[in-house]
């Protein structure tokens, strides 16, 4: 009875033991985070590690104890599950609170994706969609209206939103969502314009995001972007036209219905490169990180031309013999594709 007495007490010990532990640990989870005044904005890249984020989180001035983070995440099963995105932390946010919106799990938040190469016309258009997000714009809000409303030292708010999966408080308004969008991007590339590799052919860091924002539109393939890259900044150096099909089609706006012919690559406007040797003068699409870097810092290439293969990549080639060559080649395989 002695025995059993004593593991009875023991036992009983273990359990206050591990419950006032549980209780101090979700105590601690439950207490705001600890961090400045000011509302911050997180973003976490694709493939971010737990770990990762709370070094994110702390290089933007949450204190975060890596351990505890760690622990809740994994005591909620989350911890594989936490996403990539732009979070807007404000302070009184609990560290449960910022796990739980990390894993998509906050009710009190929705989420809204502005894609990479989308143009503005198309954000505005599926951001007035978007139920659960005040759309305080202007009906009819265009690129330089924007601009104008977000206070960007710019002629057009094109190419100056950061594409990436946003994560807002339901209610929230189009203006702050976009504000952000356009904070970030003006960050990001301000710093890859500071990392920029030397001897490129741009005088600002806006024509160089210009040009980002058609490598952006011509290709998503790895590998391939700073190839692209390399063809444009060879081209400008030679006073070669850029003869990018994407600006031609942006150039048209809504009178482009989908196939690209002769007659639109000879309809000059100012965004034509085929007819026009200089850059357009705004940028054609909102491009993501990857291709604004692949501008910056571009291959060692001495390519001229490139033609798709097929498959998403493409070929390059330094002369127009070796280029007309890959053109007539890979134009049958996608004939002989086709007609299978």
């Amino acid at each position: 009875m002695g025995l059993l007495r004593g593991l009875a007490i023991l036992f009983s010990l273990a359990l206050l033991a591990t419950g006032a532990g549980l209780g101090w640990f979700l105590h601690h989870a439950g207490q705001p985070i600890a961090m400045g005044p000011k509302p911050v904005d997180l973003l976490i890249p694709y493939g971010t590690s737990a770990r990762g984020i709370v070094g994110l989180a702390r290089a933007a001035g949450m204190e975060i104890d890596e351990r505890l983070f760690l622990a809740y995440a994994r005591w909620r099963g989350v911890h594989k599950d936490l996403r990539a995105g732009v979070y807007h932390i404000a302070p009184g946010l609990t560290r449960k609170g910022f796990i739980e919106r990390l894993a998509g799990h906050d009710a009190s938040q929705t989420e809204y994706r502005i894609l990479e190469g989308w143009t503005v016309r198309q954000t505005l258009e599926s951001l007035a969609r978007q139920s659960e997000i005040q759309f305080d714009l202007a009906q009819g809000a265009d690129e330089v209206s924007l601009a104008r409303a977000l206070g960007l030292d710019a002629s057009s708010a094109e190419g100056w939103l950061y594409p990436d999966l946003y994560v807002v408080a339901k209610g929230s308004s189009a203006s702050s969502l976009l504000a952000r969008a356009a904070a970030i991007q003006q960050r990001l590339v301000a710093k890859e314009w500071e990392q920029r590799a030397q001897g490129l052919p741009y005088r600002t860091m806006t024509e160089a995001l210009i040009v980002a924002s058609i490598v952006e539109k011509e290709t998503q393939y790895p590998g391939d972007r700073e190839q692209v890259a390399a063809v444009f900044a060879n081209r400008i150096r030679l006073g070669m036209p850029l003869q990018a099909d994407p600006t031609v089609i942006y150039g048209l706006g809504r009178d482009f219905n989908g196939d690209i012919t002769r007659a639109h690559l000879k309809k000059d406007t100012p965004y034509n490169t085929y007819t026009r040797k200089t850059l357009p003068p705004t940028p054609i699409s909102n491009p993501g990180p990857r291709a604004i870097r692949a501008v910056m810092n571009p291959s060692d290439s001495r390519a001229l031309y490139f033609v798709a293969r097929g498959d998403g990549s493409s070929h390059f080639s330094e002369t127009l013999a070796e280029h007309n060559s890959a053109v007539n080649r890979f134009i049958r395989r996608l004939a002989g594709a086709a007609g299978k």
